[in-house]
This record gives structure tokens, C-alpha cells and sequence, in this order.
């Protein structure tokens, strides 16, 4: 059952953990769905997990054959709970799901350019490698889906959330706040 009382937000740490669970889950799409994509290009659909855990092993472990799907999924998994939590903090400034949507889908974006445009020239280069408009696609999915996680949620300021549960009859929905 959803609780709010008086459009008070959701709490921080609820908000935060909310914000790194979506992550996660969002993460795993956007994961699947990107080896999936790898596959139709004739590669190898783990390839996208090496080429992660190039973040954590280095630049040379793609040449030497040492990277780690383990560790490509670890690190894939982290990032995507710390975007999720990025992402949580600014949901209350926020004043509707459409907003939630618009800012979620800009925010895979702006992880698009910063990680692929801005850092892997410098520091990662084995991302220049990968299919770039694929990579903003399934970037804006990921932010799309972060977002929805916020949705009716209670952690924007002021909203109406739905709650669910025994109310006036069985299954009753009944919007609570003001």
C-alpha cells in the first residue's frame, strides 16, 4: 500500500534506494538489449560486457584477452545504480510524470554524450568502438525507463499518488494528498 500524507515527499533514502533498484533494472534492458544488438552485428553478444570491464582492468586488457564478463556485468550494474541515484535526486524537482519522462529520456542522453562523447575519447577508448547511434538509442531507453520507476511514486513534491488497498470496497483505488 502507498502511503503520503499531506503531499509530504517520499524520503530521502526511499527516494535514493528507488532511484538505484530502477537503475539496475533499467541497466539490465538496456544490457540485454545491447547484446542482443551485438549479436546481429556478428559479434559475440558478450562482447559489450568485455568491453565494459575495460573501465575497471584498462585500455590493454581488450588487446590481451583479460577482460571479464564478471566484471563488465559488475561494473555495468554499479554505474547503472549510480545513475539511478543521480537521477532520484533531482525527481522532486520535478512537478509531473510527463516531466519525470522528458527530463528521464534528456538524462540518458546527457550519460550518452558525456560517456561515449566526452570520457571514452579520453580515457575509455574501446567505447569509440561501438555503434554510436545504437548507443544514444539505447541510452535515451534506459533514462525512459529510470524515469518510470518515479511515476506516481511520492517523491515529488506535492503529488497525488495513487494508493492501492482495502479502502471503502475490495481493491478500491482512492488518490490520497492534496
Amino acid at each position: 500500500m502507498v502511503t503520503q500524507a499531506g503531499g509530504r515527499e517520499e524520503a530521502l533514502v526511499l527516494r535514493l534506494v528507488r532511484g538505484m533498484v530502477a537503475g539496475v533494472v533499467a541497466g539490465m534492458v538496456f544490457a540485454g538489449v545491447t547484446m542482443w544488438f551485438t549479436t546481429t552485428m556478428g559479434d559475440p553478444a558478450d562482447m559489450p560486457l568485455h568491453m565494459i570491464s575495460t573501465i575497471v582492468l584498462g585500455a590493454g586488457a581488450m588487446e590481451a584477452g583479460t577482460t571479464s564478463v564478471g566484471v563488465g556485468l559488475a561494473v555495468h550494474m554499479v554505474l547503472s545504480a549510480l545513475f539511478g541515484l543521480v537521477f532520484a535526486l533531482a525527481v522532486p524537482a520535478l512537478r509531473t510524470n510527463g516531466t519525470v519522462a522528458l527530463v528521464g529520456t534528456g538524462y540518458g542522453a546527457l550519460l550518452y554524450v558525456v560517456n561515449f562523447l566526452i570520457l571514452a575519447p579520453i580515457a575509455f577508448p574501446v567505447f569509440q568502438m561501438a555503434n554510436q547511434p545504437f548507443e544514444l538509442f539505447a541510452h535515451v531507453v534506459f533514462g525512459t525507463l529510470l524515469s518510470f520507476a518515479f511515476f506516481g511514486s511520492g517523491a515529488r513534491r506535492a503529488e497525488h499518488v495513487i494508493s492501492v488497498g482495502r479502502g471503502v470496497g475490495r481493491g478500491s483505488r482512492q488518490q490520497v494528498g492534496t
